[in-house]
C-alpha cells in the first residue's frame, strides 16, 4: 500500500491565479489596502496615460522583506493584521498581472524587473536601499488602463477609505469615511431603536 500526499505545481498555480485578477483595476484597491495596513497617513497615485506608468507611494511602515512580498501565500504583515484581517498573501500578484514591468523601493530593498520574470520564477535582483526616506514607491509600467477608469475606481473606493487617497495631485472625496465629520450613531442606540419596533 502506497501513501501519497498533496503536492502543488507552483508554476501552474500562479498561472491559474491570473484568472482571479482579470479585472486589471483590482491592483488599485489592493495597493490602497496595503498602504492602510502599513499605517500610512495617505496613499498617492500618479498615472501618466501617455506612458502607461502608474506610480503609487505611501508613507507607511515599509516592506520588511521583498522576498516575502514575492512569496505566494505569505503576507508579511504583523501579528495584529494577521489576527484581525487574515490576509491571503496574494494581493501583490494583482500588481504583477496588471503591468509588464515593476519597480518596488522600500526599506528592505529595491526591485526593478519585468513581471514575466517574476511570474516564471526567474531569480531577480534586489538591491539594498541604504538611506530609505520612509516612503514606499511602487511603479507599474505598461498599465493598460485609461485615466478616467482609474479615477472612477479610486473615487468609488475612496468614499469610505480611512486615509486620504490622492490621484494626480487631487485629494479624492471620502464622504463616508469615519473621519469625514458625519454623525455616528453608537450601537447601543441602534439596539434601543430596534427594541421599540419588535
Amino acid at each position: 500500500m502506497n501513501k501519497i500526499a498533496m503536492k502543488v505545481n507552483q508554476a501552474k498555480l500562479v498561472n491559474s491565479l491570473k484568472y482571479s485578477f482579470t479585472n486589471k483595476t483590482n491592483v488599485l484597491s489592493e495597493l490602497m489596502q496595503n498602504a492602510r495596513r502599513a499605517k500610512a497617513t495617505q496613499v498617492v497615485f500618479e498615472f501618466a496615460p501617455e506612458t502607461q506608468i502608474l506610480r503609487v507611494t505611501d508613507d507607511g511602515c515599509g516592506i520588511d522583506s521583498i522576498e516575502t512580498l514575492l512569496t505566494v501565500a505569505e503576507s508579511g504583515w504583523d501579528a495584529e493584521v494577521m489576527a484581525n484581517e487574515h490576509p491571503f498573501g496574494v494581493g501583490f500578484l494583482s500588481a504583477l498581472f496588471a503591468c509588464s514591468h515593476i519597480t518596488v523601493v522600500s526599506k528592505s530593498g529595491s526591485l526593478c524587473c519585468a513581471t514575466a520574470d517574476i511570474l516564471s520564477f526567474k531569480p531577480v535582483t534586489v538591491k539594498p536601499v541604504l538611506d530609505w526616506d520612509g516612503v514606499t514607491v511602487i511603479t507599474l509600467t505598461g498599465v493598460e488602463l485609461e485615466l478616467e477608469r482609474i479615477d472612477s475606481i479610486l473615487q468609488n473606493v475612496a468614499r469610505g477609505f480611512p486615509i486620504p487617497v490622492i490621484l494626480n495631485g487631487k485629494v479624492l472625496d471620502r464622504k463616508h469615511a469615519l473621519d469625514s465629520g458625519l454623525a455616528f450613531m453608537g450601537s447601543m442606540q441602534n439596539r434601543g431603536r430596534l427594541r421599540r419596533f419588535f
